[in-house]
């Protein structure tokens, strides 16, 4: 009895990793693979580097938005004759309120886009795009309905401000959302006991794919 007992769990054990595979949500697998696949990390002590460079990356670009709103819009707002702006005609915000807004539309329009490029939604990739051409339509709004009650000058100026200041943000959000991305895929191979990393031989498979074939 003893030795069919320890048959029976042997065979348990090795049917367990089996099983733990075909637990794993497939749709978890295909969105890690996919990460790995557009980010293109080596190993596991990789993708920790590129959460580190990433996300270093991401809080100098959020830092250096934020001391450039301070700096050029908060602070220079008298010295820019800001107040002379017209109010936005979507929600009636002044120049401040409007420099506000767009970086939280540009970092959801970020979200919204990643979300929906990994997960393959359309519905949250037209949100995104929904989002950032709403961003678009304040940057430029004093340039298209302020020049004439403004000096040209200062129309100009302000919507390039709100420019260096979404393009900024945007790349920030980007590192950051990147990041983030690559911390889950390592948390979850460290939680699934998988590996989602091409082996050296299908890389060096693709290396040759890649090669043109030799003329006869």
């Amino acid at each position: 009895m003893v030795l069919g007992e320890d048959e029976l769990q042997e065979g348990l054990q090795a049917q367990t990793p089996q099983e733990s595979e075909q637990s794993h949500h497939p749709e978890t697998l295909f969105i890690l693979e996919s990460i790995v696949q557009r980010l293109k990390p080596r190993d596991a002590h990789h993708v920790r580097d590129m959460i580190t460079e990433r996300g270093r990356i991401s809080g100098a670009l959020f830092i250096s938005s934020l001391l450039f709103w301070w700096i050029a819009i908060s602070k220079g707002s008298e010295r820019m004759n800001d107040s002379e702006i017209p109010e936005s005609l979507l929600g009636s915000f002044d120049f401040q309120s409007v420099s506000v807004i767009v970086p939280i539309l540009v970092v959801a329009a970020t979200l919204f886009t990643v979300v929906g490029r990994e997960k393959g939604n359309t519905t949250l990739s037209q949100v995104g795009g929904g989002l950032a051409v709403l961003s678009l339509f304040y940057i430029i709004e004093p340039v298209l309905f302020g020049y004439n009650e403004v000096e040209g000058g200062n129309a100009l100026f302000a919507s390039g401000r709100l420019v260096i200041l979404a393009v900024m943000v945007g790349f920030a959000s980007h590192f950051m959302f990147d990041a983030m991305l690559l911390q889950w895929v390592r948390a979850s191979m460290l939680n699934m006991g998988i590996e989602v990393f091409p082996t050296s031989s299908e890389q060096s498979f693709e290396g040759h794919a890649d090669e043109a074939p030799p003329y006869a």
